[in-house]
């Protein structure tokens, strides 16, 4: 094992590219509930909006910009969030996307208080959530 997670099946992250926005960040917000998080989604029809609200469990607030995109995510869209979580007085951020991140948004985001999530990252968080939940309620038959 050469440390390196498993590739995601393509198929997988077509499958979130195609859902509808509203059950894309839904999941996204199932997610941080799972991790014990308060997640709101807020109803922002528009792409570089707030997505999602978070309450931390610390207390902190949150947000979360979903992107179903096939092309990668670049550097402007990470600036134009993080001016977002300025001015919403965000404790952190996070960009989830179905897509990937160029080098440069990746370095630009790096020491900021905002997590870049590609779409086999989500994949694979949202596997460790069932398999956490599965192993905890394990079926009887």
């Amino acid at each position: 094992m050469n440390g390196k997670p498993a590739p995601i099946p393509a198929d997988e992250i077509r499958q979130l590219v195609e859902l509808p926005r509203g059950e894309f960040e839904a999941l996204v917000a199932g997610l941080y509930r799972a991790l014990g998080h308060t997640a709101q989604c807020t109803g922002e029809k528009s792409e570089s909006g707030v997505h999602i609200v978070v309450r931390a469990r610390s207390g902190e607030k949150w947000i979360v910009q979903c992107r179903q995109w096939r092309g990668a995510v670049g550097e402007l869209v990470v600036r134009d969030f993080f001016a977002t979580m300025q001015r919403e007085q965000a404790a952190q951020g996070a960009i989830i996307t179905t897509a990937s991140f160029t080098a440069k948004a990746r370095e630009w985001a790096r020491g900021k208080p905002i997590h870049l999530y590609d779409g086999a990252d989500f994949v694979r968080a949202m596997k460790r959530i069932h398999e956490r939940r599965a192993s905890s309620h394990p079926s009887h038959g």
